[in-house]
């Protein structure tokens, strides 16, 4: 899906995205006003789903975020289970935001997290854990003892 900036959303969506209870200058996500994802209209959901996403850390100082692109205005934040509509309002900070209240309930987190890696990393981990896998096999592990290793490994990267 395209990226949508500003200067491309239709005028009267735009309007609807700048108007929703956004919490301005907040420190901290759990400050954030909320709405409910389903109370936006499908337009302007897909329109949503069309931002970049950023995955923060659920207690960082949101003023201390000044690295986002002026040229893209809204963005989504991913932390700790939640989801938030961010607008820069062309700053390079999260000047204005909101929780998507049930944003996850439709998407899912395997799903939104799938939708947020990149293809190239993703690709890179698909073909190490084939030849991993592969490998194992040839020796003699059932898929079951290999998943589970895999499992074991990644728990203590992550």
């Amino acid at each position: 899906m395209k990226v949508m900036k500003a200067s491309e959303i239709k005028e009267d969506i735009y309007n609807k995205l700048v108007g929703l209870n956004y919490s301005r200058k907040e420190n901290y996500l759990y400050e954030t006003n909320e709405i409910e994802w389903y109370e936006l209209g499908g337009e302007v959901q897909g329109i949503i789903l069309s931002f970049p996403t950023r995955h923060i850390d659920w207690f960082v100082d949101l003023m201390d975020i000044e690295d986002l692109d002026r040229e893209q205005q809204f963005y989504l934040f991913h932390s700790s289970g939640k989801t938030f509509l961010v607008d820069t309002q062309g700053y390079n900070y999260p000047r204005y935001i909101v929780q998507l209240v049930g944003f996850e309930d439709e998407f899912g987190s395997t799903e939104f997290m799938d939708g947020a890696v990149r293809i190239s990393d993703m690709l890179i981990f698909e073909n190490v854990v084939k030849s991993l896998a592969s490998e194992l096999k040839q020796i003699g592990f059932d898929k079951e003892d290999i998943a589970e290793y895999l499992k074991t490994k990644i728990k203590e990267l992550v």
